[in-house]
């Protein structure tokens, strides 16, 4: 996402509208993951945010005032589960998204059916598309959220609060080391899933001075074999629970088993791209050197 926020002066939309007789323009304008220019004539006052990520980055830029309208498993911070419900990611209810008469929608790229998308744009609903596939694009985002929301100072404090995680964590290794050890990071159990090319990540662990075994495969989150894993034989694997780490020591002939380099780090630091990614990305680096 190329983000691009441009704010106009008061006083040049002010001569506008007294010197022509067309309507005032968009006072903030931001453009999405689509490369859709989202305009407003103020900032947005009504919400509705339809993925846990977005309900957690608007309460980082102190917009959670804004939000009337949240979706399952929003729950983070804690003050989060009190916001109105519209269903599961997949089954959000159209009509419960009109009731609440929100001044922009906030749709999650790969998560929200694309059929429910349609009709939001059929009924000529503002909104606007979130997707985040980079480090950079979760600032970007974070960016534009505030700008559209108008917190464009809380914005500011958060992703700077963002650059100096990263530079504290460490910065990106080059990857054609010979040493660089090879993460198998596990995001289902049944079927066994992980992250393809698409994923972010891919950068996170990167940053870690590794590399996904899994990031030659196409797709955001792909179903994978248990005979790929015991073949790219990871030096590490990354798991949710302390039931899917149980699971591999079945395999003692995988190098991550004999060695002890199996990894549980709660998903909400690693599903998530939100700030607290950067706790996710903190203990996989810190696990990694420390092994």
């Amino acid at each position: 996402m190329s983000l691009k926020v441009l704010r106009t002066y008061p006083f040049a939309l002010l001569f506008l509208c007294l010197t022509t007789h067309v309507p005032a323009l968009a006072t903030v304008v931001a453009t999405d993951s689509d490369g859709r220019r989202v305009e407003l004539i103020e900032p947005a006052k009504r919400v509705v945010a339809l993925a846990p990520h977005i309900v957690e980055n608007l309460y980082s830029i102190g917009a959670q005032g804004s939000i009337v309208g949240a979706v399952q498993y929003s729950d983070y911070p804690e003050s989060a589960k009190s916001i109105p419900r519209l269903g599961g990611v997949g089954s959000i209810s159209l009509e419960n998204i009109v009731a609440l008469e929100p001044d922009l929608i906030i749709l999650w790229g790969s998560g929200t059916p694309t059929g429910l998308r349609a009709n939001i744009e059929r009924l000529g609903l503002p909104y606007f598309v979130d997707e985040i596939r980079s480090l950079e694009e979760l600032s970007e985002s974070l960016e534009a959220l505030s700008v559209l929301t108008g917190h464009l100072a809380e914005g500011l404090v958060a992703t700077k609060e963002l650059e100096e995680d990263l530079s504290e964590i460490g910065g990106e290794r080059s990857l054609s080391q010979g040493d660089a050890p090879g993460v198998f990071l596990q995001l289902w159990d049944q079927p066994l899933q992980s992250i393809g090319r698409e994923h972010l990540l891919n950068e996170v662990i990167e940053r870690c001075g590794a590399y996904s075994v899994t990031r030659g495969i196409t797709g955001l989150a792909p179903l994978v074999s248990l005979e790929q894993v015991l073949a790219e034989d990871p030096a590490f694997i990354i798991t949710e629970s302390a039931a899917q780490a149980q699971h591999w020591s079945k395999y003692p002939q995988l190098r991550s088993v004999r060695e002890g380099n199996i990894a549980v780090i709660n998903p909400d630091f690693l599903h998530r791209p939100t700030l607290r990614l950067m706790e996710g990305m903190r203990q996989i680096c810190k696990r990694l050197k420390s092994s």
